[in-house]
């Protein structure tokens, strides 16, 4: 969010066009989230739900930094070993960076080559990077809930992205296709 408002004020004090520099810096934004991901995973951080699937993780209880983001189905699974009590989750930093290089992929390879109109590439980005978005924070236990409600902050968030950007793709989408 932060660059994006970052982006519209330089734009328009240089009198650039925000889409067609969007289309340019979002893909260097999305290699920055598959990177930037992975700080979750050395600060113990961003987890998910309790799992025992084949990319599940294992953590020591005593090395997570946010107490309440262990559930009670954690810690009734866990396991001791070593003096530790270890809890095994959803390695949501692993998803959401996996997810985020096909995204990248799908950008650099194929909408990127197609692109007909200056925001084409940003949208599209908005769209993917949503729907994972989307799905990925349903399954982590720390998350930011708007208040006063059971909503997660991110995932409310995520969804708006895929709806606009949806809207506008495929209004952009019939009106080139009528001229």
């Amino acid at each position: 969010i932060a660059a994006c408002l970052s982006l519209v004020f330089l734009t328009r004090r240089k009198g650039l066009s925000f889409l067609k520099i969007a289309d340019i810096c979002v893909l260097g934004g999305i290699l920055g989230q598959i990177c930037g991901r992975w700080g979750n995973f050395f600060n113990r951080e961003a987890f998910g739900g309790y799992s025992d699937g084949l990319f599940s993780m294992q953590l020591p209880v005593s090395a997570v930094r946010q107490a309440d983001a262990i559930t009670a189905e954690m810690l009734e699974k866990a396991t001791e070993e070593g003096g530790l009590t270890w809890i095994s989750v959803h390695p949501t930093f692993l998803y959401e960076s996996l997810w985020n290089l096909g995204v990248f992929l799908i950008l650099y390879f194929f909408v990127r080559r197609v692109k007909r109109w200056d925001g084409q590439v940003f949208f599209s980005y908005l769209l993917l990077y949503g729907a994972g978005r989307f799905w990925i924070e349903g399954l982590r236990t720390d998350q930011l809930r708007i208040p006063y409600t059971s909503l997660p902050v991110s995932q409310c968030l995520a969804g708006a992205c895929v709806v606009v950007s949806t809207a506008v793709l495929f209004a952009k989408h019939f009106s080139s296709e009528s001229e």
